[in-house]
């Protein structure tokens, strides 16, 4: 692999943000995408067998659109230096799970001779996000053997089942409403609602009443309980790439399975850049070894928020039901 220089990257990502980019541009983007997935690979090898266990641990590279909207949401940001181009993600029970891992990495990276270096933590489950937002982040520096991929970034995202419930009902409703909560952007109500159903998951029944109002007026989630998609049923135990592409206007979800080795991820990549220029279908590549938890993962593709509507629900002493 040949390391395209700094210069080139930042380039392309400023004419991105500007909607100027040129095929070259998209080139150099999605070839530099493409080059983080040797770091997710590198990474869950060393992090996955570490305690407590995860429930689950998958992993993505960022979309192209979400590349787009964070160059423009941060005028200074430098498409190089973006901390998430390649994520992972592991679920764990407990906040005490999290953080205890937390910990276990932090002690692993602490030690010289490791491919990656901590730079950065970001604890938004003891203090939220100011739209509900819960997760801890961990940002990774690649420091190991590959001169092309020296000082990529890699973000580790340790969420609790609750907080993986709340932020991928917000991404459902972001994707149906064509708002952008998870960006600061959409209708008023729809944010306070969402951020008063973070504080009731993190145990404020101080906010039960004023749910309840929102909810009998706006109807937010029986709309979202009401959605539903077409799949293409595609079932396989196999580990791999698994490229999921959601129609907004038919809510049909197509998935495409890629196998691990080099010719198959060049195929995978290849497809995941065509369709990313279709309008109005969103697309993410994911690496998880079953489609089963494909759904687990990343059930705002599957338009499926009924885990974070039966825990909201069970908090307001089911008065819905």
């Amino acid at each position: 692999m040949n390391k395209l220089s700094n210069k080139l990257i930042r380039k392309a990502g400023a004419n991105l943000s500007l909607d100027q980019e040129n095929s070259e541009d998209l080139n150099i983007i999605s070839t530099f995408r493409t080059s983080h997935i040797y770091l997710m690979d590198t990474l869950i090898k060393t992090i996955k067998n570490k305690l407590p266990k995860p429930i689950l641990i998958a992993r993505r590279l960022k979309r192209l659109s979400s590349i787009k909207n964070k160059l423009k949401r941060f005028n200074t940001m430098q498409l190089d230096r973006m901390q998430d181009i390649a994520g992972v993600r592991a679920l764990f029970k407990s906040d005490q799970d999290v953080f205890e891992y937390a910990n276990n990495l932090r002690e692993i990276y602490s030690k010289p001779n490791t491919a990656f270096e901590l730079i950065k933590e970001s604890d938004y489950i003891s203090t939220s996000k100011l739209d509900g937002y819960r997760s801890y982040h961990m940002i990774f520096k690649y420091i190991g053997t590959k001169e092309e991929l020296k000082n990529r970034n890699i973000e580790l995202q340790l969420r609790t089942l609750l907080h993986h419930y709340w932020a991928t009902a917000v991404e459902i409703w972001d994707i149906q409403s064509r708002s952008s909560i998870k960006s600061g952007k959409g209708d008023e109500i729809d944010k306070r609602f969402f951020y008063l159903c973070s504080n009731l998951l993190n145990g404020d029944s101080t906010v039960i009443g004023e749910i309840i109002a929102i909810d009998k007026e706006y109807n937010i989630l029986k709309k979202l309980n009401n959605l539903r998609v077409v799949t293409n049923n595609l079932t396989t135990n196999k580990d791999g790439y698994y490229l999921a592409s959601l129609d907004y206007n038919s809510n049909v979800l197509t998935l495409i399975y890629f196998n691990n080795d080099d010719k198959s991820i060049l195929a995978a990549n290849t497809t995941y850049k065509l369709l990313e220029t279709e309008p109005n279908i969103d697309s993410v590549l994911v690496k998880i070894n079953d489609a089963n938890r494909l759904k687990k993962a990343y059930p705002n593709y599957f338009l499926d928020a009924k885990n974070f509507i039966k825990e909201i629900k069970s908090r307001l002493n089911n008065i819905f039901n």
